[in-house]
């Protein structure tokens, strides 16, 4: 289940953390143990500088209008201009 907190709550909640370590908080006498998550994904993107070029090129080519449909780039491939 994901739970999003935001403002306070969320700067609050940040504070009881310390860098990728595991860490238990009692509420209420219950306790709850929180794990950060690892985004391996993200970390592959940040140690591939090539892949990392590329995702930074595609996101330029987005926001200024420059996108293809499949069909656009099936075409393309079919005709040899890729």
């Amino acid at each position: 289940m994901l739970k999003k907190l935001e403002g306070d709550h969320a700067e609050l909640f940040k504070t009881w953390f310390h860098s990728k370590k595991d860490t238990i908080v009692d509420i209420e006498g219950k306790h709850y143990l929180i794990k950060p998550l690892e985004n391996v994904v993200q970390e592959e993107i940040e140690s591939d500088l090539e892949l990392k070029a590329l995702i930074m090129q595609a996101k330029k080519d987005i926001s200024s209008g420059r996108v293809y449909s499949t069909d656009d780039i099936i075409d393309a491939i079919e005709k040899g201009n890729l």
